[in-house]
């Protein structure tokens, strides 16, 4: 069969891999390593269709997630209505009716919780959890929490995987509060106004700015929020000007109440493009933030501009007063020096006294003990024992140790740690693989099983950097040079980025060349929403028509449809309409809102869209 022509290699090959017994290969391998080549692979985004229109709501679809598994799709309308979908069966499950008298803005399903917790936002400034029932379509479902501490529409609701009890709202109050199911399932309490609610994580009532270099003033009004599922400490908000913020959580003022204005905590880092970082136009501003499913990178996207991909690592100057964790340092390799070879020193350093028969058998029973747990490491179900026994050898012999022992039992138990795979065993791996790479730097196992715990957490650009370092210590290694070819290949697949216009257009972009693949319509008018599935290569996307659509590369050849053949005077187009809002000095969504409504009765329907 002849190879598909695209840029991330041809497709059977990775079908082929699936079928590859994990313990053949000279490198991690799972499903799931399939799984995220083939997802968005180029050849079948050029497959994509509408699949099927899930018909239920009454109004505008503002609000798309799925839950971890992909089993269930959440939509919240402008009907104030939340449904569940059925993924398999592309049905309405449950249709709850939330009590938001406004619009829905933001839904999600609350982690950990068998996806039985749904939590919303909504213009009417409130935030609502729901318990789902076991009827289906029925709309019962018991309210466990309301929360009514801010002042004005909540836009944006963000949760941290495996945490059940607290969930995240952004408002264009200009403050993100963080809600404890725990502590209150009533905000605020009785007797009480918004005002004394001891819940604002950040206060940026007076954060907004029209340029970098200017001091915060005015309310920075929030629209969207994010927390990195890598870094869970880290927090992305965006709102009313162009600049979005990045937050160290452990590094925030304990919570507050919103009684008194604070001035605006430091942040990590601030993102914006070099020509709109200085722009100060008052109707630019954010409507999305989000990280990338490694944590490693952030996009953008802008009221009335273009989408933006930034690397979280190499921000722009910060006036913080503060740095972040010095963790991401540690897994970045430093380059080698003047560009020559290390070499290996040419004495053992591992030489021990002579003098010391009692230190030459506690050696050898070390060395001996050493060997069984490489031998364990080698058999499944036996990396604990490999934790325990290396942990014992380099803990009885703290100081006294000898350098290639200590080196070796830390290399064996990283190797241990990423084939255990507990959460955080790949940290703990590379805690280990640094500490051995600082007793020998040129230590190519070191290297090579700190590709594979970056690789593990996503991180296949460092893992691909460390692996190439292996290779160019030893060129002899056939292993490390298949690893090498495996990250390159990790690095190219998947990579692109969706988002929806106010044009009723879907684009679909090639992340690594800026080039835009595909383009689909989505809506008669604006497509809100752009969600791709967790593990599939399924997207839904919504907007101001009330139906969802589901899209999946269902055809059976290549679509090439007329919209698609003609992407530059679709860019064009789109570039006159900012043009044209620059000059007017208003959002384009509130100049599409005027050719929607019927002028000559003055009168809108309750289920339209409101601006964002």
């Amino acid at each position: 069969m002849k190879p598909l022509k695209s840029p991330d290699g041809n497709i059977f090959k990775i079908f082929d891999g699936r079928s590859i017994d994990p313990l053949q290969m000279p490198y991690p391998y799972s499903d799931q390593d399939a799984y995220s080549k083939l997802q968005m692979h180029s050849s079948l985004i050029e497959q994509l269709e509408l699949e099927k229109e899930l018909e239920g709501h009454q109004g505008c679809v503002n609000a798309l997630a799925w839950n971890s598994k992909g089993s269930l799709l959440v939509s919240g309308s402008d009907d104030t209505r939340v449904n569940i979908w059925s993924y398999a069966s592309k049905k309405l499950l449950h249709s709850i009716e939330t009590g938001h008298s406004t619009n829905i803005f933001c839904c999600k399903f609350v982690p950990e919780t068998g996806d039985e917790l749904v939590v919303s936002g909504a213009g009417d400034a409130e935030v609502r959890v729901f318990r789902l029932s076991q009827s289906s379509t029925s709309g019962s479902s018991q309210q466990t929490a309301v929360f009514r501490c801010h002042s004005r529409r909540v836009k944006k609701i963000a949760v941290e995987e495996g945490n059940p009890h607290v969930v995240w709202s952004a408002s264009e109050d200009g403050t993100l509060r963080q809600h404890d199911f725990r502590e209150s399932v009533l905000c605020p309490a009785g007797g009480s106004t918004n005002q004394e609610c001891r819940n604002v994580l950040l206060d940026l009532r007076s954060g907004a700015k029209k340029f970098l270099a200017d001091p915060p003033r005015n309310i920075l009004a929030l629209k969207s929020c994010d927390i990195s599922t890598t870094r869970p400490h880290q927090l992305l908000v965006g709102g009313s000007d162009a600049f979005a913020r990045l937050y160290d959580r452990r590094m925030l003022p304990p919570l507050s109440s919103s009684r008194k204005p604070s001035k605006p905590p430091p942040c990590v880092c601030y993102f914006c493009p070099a020509h709109l970082s200085d722009y100060g136009r008052s109707s630019l501003h954010l409507t999305h933030v989000t990280f990338s499913p490694n944590g490693e990178e952030i996009l953008l996207s802008y009221s009335g501009e273009h989408v933006y991909l930034m690397d979280v690592n190499n921000g722009q100057d910060s006036t913080a007063k503060y740095t972040a964790s010095d963790l991401p340092k540690r897994m970045i390799l430093s380059p080698v020096l003047n560009g020559t070879k290390a070499t290996i020193p040419s004495q053992p350093i591992d030489i021990v006294n002579p003098g010391s028969t009692r230190a030459l058998n506690w050696l050898k029973e070390c060395r001996e003990l050493l060997q069984d747990a490489q031998s364990a490491l080698e058999e499944d179900g036996k990396c604990l024992y490999v934790i325990e026994a290396t942990s014992e050898i380099l803990d009885a012999g703290r100081l006294e140790i000898y350098p290639a022992l200590k080196h070796d039992c830390l290399c064996t138990r990283a190797a241990a740690f990423l084939k255990r795979s507990w959460r955080n065993d790949s940290h703990m791996a590379i805690r280990d693989c640094n500490e051995a790479r600082s007793i020998n730097p040129v230590s190519v196992r070191a290297h090579i099983i700190m590709a594979d715990a970056l690789s593990q957490l996503g991180k296949h650009k460092d893992a691909l950097d460390y692996a190439m370092r292996a290779n160019f210590l030893d060129p002899t290694d056939s292993e490390v040079a298949r690893k090498v070819r495996f990250l390159r290949e990790q690095l190219i697949a998947g990579d692109f980025v969706a988002s929806g216009s106010d044009d009723g257009r879907w684009f679909i972009w090639h992340k690594r060349t800026g080039r835009l693949m595909k383009v689909l319509t989505g809506d008669e008018n604006v497509v809100n929403c752009v969600q791709c599935h967790p593990f599939d290569s399924t997207i839904a996307t919504s907007g101001i028509d009330s139906s969802i659509k589901i899209w999946n590369p269902c055809a059976n050849v290549p679509i090439i449809d007329s919209e698609t053949e003609d992407l530059f005077s679709i860019m064009a187009e789109n570039q006159h309409k900012m043009r044209q809002q620059r000059d007017i000095g208003l959002p384009f969504e509130i100049l599409q809102r005027f050719s929607m409504h019927d002028a000559a009765e003055g009168t809108v329907h309750p289920f339209e869209c409101t601006p964002s």
